[in-house]
């Protein structure tokens, strides 16, 4: 073999590493975005629609917020634009602590702060409780 062939050679071989990198790396891409179109149809956001209650507390102290297209609200003001939901999780941030949440059960009325280690109250979804709905 000539140097010219084997420079060639590893000229393409290069190529191809680089082209099978770049496919991989749309692939998973590709696959994140339809991950999240998935769950966007499976859950959406507007099943938690809503003000959400905390339980189990007198109702003076009773903490709620409410979610809706335009973000979470807390006391009339909007505290985040954007929040996280995936079917399980409900995260969104007031100031600089994030807040994360589980879902109790299959109808998403009520959910689980999980996020603070020493309290972790639940909140029910007001509109369907009020509407005789567990």
């Amino acid at each position: 073999m000539t140097s010219v062939s084997k420079g060639k050679k590893k000229f393409i071989e290069r190529g191809i590493l680089l082209l099978s990198i770049a496919a991989a790396v749309g692939a998973v891409m590709l696959a994140s975005t339809l991950y999240d179109y998935y769950l966007e149809k499976k859950y959406p956001n507007s099943s938690l629609y809503g003000t959400w209650t905390e339980q189990d507390v007198a109702t003076y102290a009773a903490e709620e917020f409410v979610l809706t297209p335009s973000g979470v609200a807390i006391n009339g003001g909007i505290v985040d634009t954007r929040y996280s939901w995936n079917g399980t999780y409900l995260e969104f941030q007031v100031g600089n602590k994030t807040r994360r949440f589980k879902v109790l059960n299959e109808e998403l009325t009520e959910i689980q702060l999980i996020s603070e280690p020493h309290y972790q109250p639940v909140y029910r979804l007001s509109e369907n409780y009020k509407n005789n709905i567990p």
